[in-house]
């Protein structure tokens, strides 16, 4: 038997890997104030610890290129970054050729510093302007996504080849129209259901928009995909396991895969233009949820998730850090036969206690998905720094780098300094003990 030495060639991830860190526009830009989120935030109880997003990280002042420099420096070779609509088209029709600019700037820092950015279209927030028409839930959304994707492709396809439509249209879907805790507060599991549609029906025009643009485009679509485990090896608890699997992660896919809305998404018929709409998927993974029938959870599908080992607030649950289901889950999207991207993973860890860890044991889990036939291409820590956290607001914390808010000041993580080594090794450090 031959033995491997840590940091030996064996142990590093393929030629052309990708290793960044992700962000969101309303996270990180800050004074994003024509969009819903910003209203949302006025409102007294929505943000759980009275902040608001407010300068965020302060990138659209400047401090964008700060921090890819930085990541760069980390040896990072790519940044996943989101486009503001709001910004971009702050009314109906009217295009702001100031903040196409100012995205070009940072998109020429990215590659200038050696990042190949993928850029996301939408990641939850919305203009304004559509929000008060009905949000996803407007006519005319779909249709208002597809001329917003094809003039970003126009003005900014030049420094982007990966293209992601949405980010996590399941959470958004759930969050907003069925739960109240995000803009615009339905609590109406038909709003849900066809707030999702709207989604999956502009993600597909938005796929097609892309391609007619750009011919070397590459367009997928972020989904959120925990794992879903019976929290006993009882047939009952099986069975609500994957109810809540299909509910959340397999009717969207399938969606994706064939065009079809199956149960509870619709009946059945085609949606023109969805099936098979994605060059390739995005992950995001942050743990798994242990599933218990009771009959009291009837709002869940008579499934209780059980709380007592995941990363959890009063208000939110990121589900039990769990790599192998990271693994299970890549392995699981091999059936689509395209290239997968692990977009999001990342830990709650205000004390950095647990987040070095948890990049080992997850860097691993890719690495083990990849040796069992997985097409994997890239990983995505969340997240760069320390960013405004919805709902939960500055209280939690996913960054390689703490922010200090009133100064801006950035100090980098034990755990940052741990992805550097991930990094710079092409992988093999995740496998060495520090």
């Amino acid at each position: 038997m031959t033995v491997q030495r840590a940091g030996s060639s064996a142990e590093r991830f393929p030629a052309g890997f990708l290793w960044g860190t992700a962000t969101s526009s309303h996270q990180v830009e800050g004074h994003n104030s024509a969009n819903d989120w910003w209203d949302w935030e006025q409102r007294p109880g929505t943000i759980h610890d009275g902040t608001t997003s407010g300068a965020a990280a302060d990138w659209w002042s400047g401090r964008a290129e700060e921090d890819l420099r930085s990541a760069a420096a980390l040896g990072q070779n790519a940044h996943r970054l989101s486009l503001e609509w709001s910004r971009l088209e702050p009314e109906p029709g009217r295009w702001d050729d100031g903040a196409f600019e100012r995205y070009a700037e940072m998109l020429r820092c990215a590659r200038q510093v050696g990042l190949e950015p993928l850029v996301t279209l939408n990641h939850f927030t919305l203009p304004r302007w559509l929000a008060r028409r009905g949000a996803w839930l407007a006519a005319d959304a779909a249709q208002r996504f597809e001329r917003y994707a094809l003039e970003c492709a126009r003005r900014l396809g030049s420094l982007v080849e990966l293209w992601a439509t949405q980010n996590e249209p399941n959470v958004l879907a759930y969050a907003a129209y069925a739960d109240g805790r995000w803009p615009p507060g339905h609590r109406n599991p038909a709003s849900l259901l066809r707030a999702l549609r709207a989604m999956l029906a502009a993600h597909a025009r938005a796929y097609r928009a892309l391609h007619a643009q750009q011919a070397k485009a590459r367009v997928g679509i972020v989904l959120s995909l925990p794992l879903f485990d019976p929290f006993a090896p009882r047939a009952l608890d099986r069975a609500v396991a994957q109810a809540q699997d299909w509910a959340f992660n397999g009717v969207l896919l399938e969606a994706l895969a064939s065009g079809r809305l199956l149960p509870p998404l619709g009946l059945g018929r085609s949606l023109p233009g969805l099936a098979r709409s994605f060059d390739w998927l995005g992950v995001n993974y942050y743990g798994r949820y242990r599933v218990a029938f009771d009959l009291r959870a009837a709002r869940e599908l008579f499934g209780r998730r059980d709380a007592s080992a995941t990363v959890h607030t009063p208000t939110n649950d990121w589900g039990e850090p769990y790599a192998e289901g990271l693994t299970r889950q890549l392995l699981a999207l091999r059936r689509f036969g395209v290239a997968l991207y692990v977009t999001e993973n990342g830990i709650f860890d205000n004390d950095d206690q647990r987040r070095p860890g948890f990049l080992r044991e997850h860097v691993a889990a890719v690495r083990t998905a990849i040796d069992a036939g997985a097409d994997v291409r890239g990983y995505f820590h969340w997240t760069l720094v320390d960013n405004f956290e919805w709902a939960e607001g500055w209280s939690a914390r996913f960054g390689l780098f703490a922010l200090e808010r009133r100064t801006q000041q950035r100090t980098l993580r034990p755990s940052g300094e741990l992805y550097a080594e991930i990094c710079r090794s092409h992988g093999a450090a995740a496998n060495s003990r520090g």
